[in-house]
Order: C-alpha cells, then structure tokens, then sequence
C-alpha cells in the first residue's frame, strides 16, 4: 500500500509546482485535479486504500478473522 500511496503522491505532487497550474488546470482530467486536492488535504492514503479493499475484501475479512479477533479454541 505504500508503493502506491507514494506512486501517487509523486505523480500529483509535480502539478502544483508548475509555472502556470493554477490557470492550465482546467485544461487537466478533473479527475487528476481532484487527485491534487485530496494529496493536498492529506488524504492520499485513505484513498489509495479504498480500491485495495474492494479487491481484497475476502482477504482482510480472513485476517480479521485470524488475527485480529481469532475464534475461541
């Protein structure tokens, strides 16, 4: 999960810092702006979550079920 929080964050992080961001945003994805202002409000990470969990919810079910709250012997 990091790996793609930081994969993100670097490929939104450059947009801002470009001369002209502010005026050729609106020629931008709204979808990649949107995606600079949650990296901007910190919430890059909850967002790169949510697909994970969608794929893998079998997966995080079954560690809750083994690891976080084991059934009783």
């Amino acid at each position: 999960m990091r790996e793609e929080a930081d994969s993100l964050h670097l490929m939104v992080a450059v947009l801002p810092e470009q001369k002209d961001f502010e005026k050729e945003k609106i020629a931008l994805n709204p979808s990649i702006v949107q995606l600079v202002k949650i990296d901007q409000s910190g919430f890059l990470e909850p967002f790169a979550l949510l697909p994970y969990r969608d794929a893998h919810r079998e997966t995080i079910y079954r560690y809750f079920d083994e690891f976080v709250v084991p059934k009783a012997p």
